[in-house]
């Protein structure tokens, strides 16, 4: 079977503070977007993972294997799964390629076993892979909050265009995390992100974006600053990094300048891409 597993973008991100745990509460606004890997995945009598194109990911950061891994824990299958990943989505990009396959493959198995799982019960099993799975698992724009696992779910009319860009270097989210500044982080106001998307109040969006991560990311790889910097040259109008980076999204009502930004950035940095933002209902968001 093929599957796709779709990346995601954070419109605004604030990181609120640690929990009595020791982990970071967040509070975001996660929307699914265009960009996608792909997954062939049927049962086999033996374990196979092949990614395309082909480059290392190490056996304890595949979160593929890693969630079927989880599953099997939970469940108490047998089967042995043949799995191809073909990678579109970056890494190290803070667009959630590693969760987003996790996710897919989840969906896969829940629908291959019939598994009656809750909206509860899958984020629970989801969030043992990754913070981010569990949103990926839905694919429908959520405010997010705690260490991801907090899914608000609301739905709005896209009145935006977005262009994806990375520097030639990634960001470590261990890295990120390790560098914040907590007395200096930038705070955005999720809440009239969310609002100004819901109104498609386009000047209040704009003016809304932020992220905490921004800062740290931009001392561990400068270019992200160059990224931003370029991207209002070229027409866009506001900027924001993604996660904890390195991807910088471009803003635009204009199709025609995220194309321009596409065009004049292409063979200059790692990735660029225009992507749409993902609104449609997704038919597992309730199930």
């Amino acid at each position: 079977m093929k599957i796709n597993a779709f990346a995601k973008v954070n419109l605004g991100l604030d990181i609120v503070g640690k929990n009595e745990k020791g982990y970071h509460d967040l509070k975001s606004i996660f929307v699914p977007i265009t960009l996608h890997d792909q997954i062939i995945i049927f049962p086999s009598r033996h374990e196979q993972f092949r990614v395309y194109p082909k480059f290392f990911i190490h056996p304890e950061k595949n979160t593929i294997l890693k969630m079927i891994e989880v599953c099997r824990k939970h469940f108490n299958f047998k089967e042995q799964f043949s799995i191809t990943l073909h990678k579109h989505i970056p890494s190290q990009a803070g667009i959630g390629g590693g969760s987003a396959d996790a996710a897919a493959v989840f969906n896969y198995l829940i629908d291959f076993y019939g598994w009656n799982l809750s909206l509860d019960e899958k984020i629970e099993i989801a969030k043992e892979v990754g913070a981010d799975v569990p949103f990926c698992v839905f694919n429908h724009p959520a405010l997010v909050e705690g260490i991801g696992d907090r899914l608000s779910f609301f739905s709005f009319k896209p009145n935006v265009h977005i262009v994806l860009v990375q520097a030639k270097k990634g960001v470590s989210t261990a890295k990120a995390f390790a560098g914040l500044d907590y007395p200096h982080l930038i705070h955005p106001t999720i809440d009239n992100i969310q609002e100004a998307l819901i109104q498609q109040d386009y000047e209040l969006f704009i003016k809304s974006l932020g992220n905490s991560f921004e800062d740290v990311a931009i001392k561990l790889v400068p270019e992200i600053k160059v990224i931003k910097d370029k991207l209002i040259e070229l027409g866009c109008d506001a900027t924001q990094m993604s996660g904890s980076g390195s991807v910088v999204m471009g803003f635009s009502q204009s199709e025609e300048v995220i194309d321009n930004c596409v065009n004049v950035l292409r063979g200059q940095v790692r990735f660029v891409r225009k992507t749409s933002l993902m609104v449609e209902p997704q038919d597992n968001l309730l199930k």
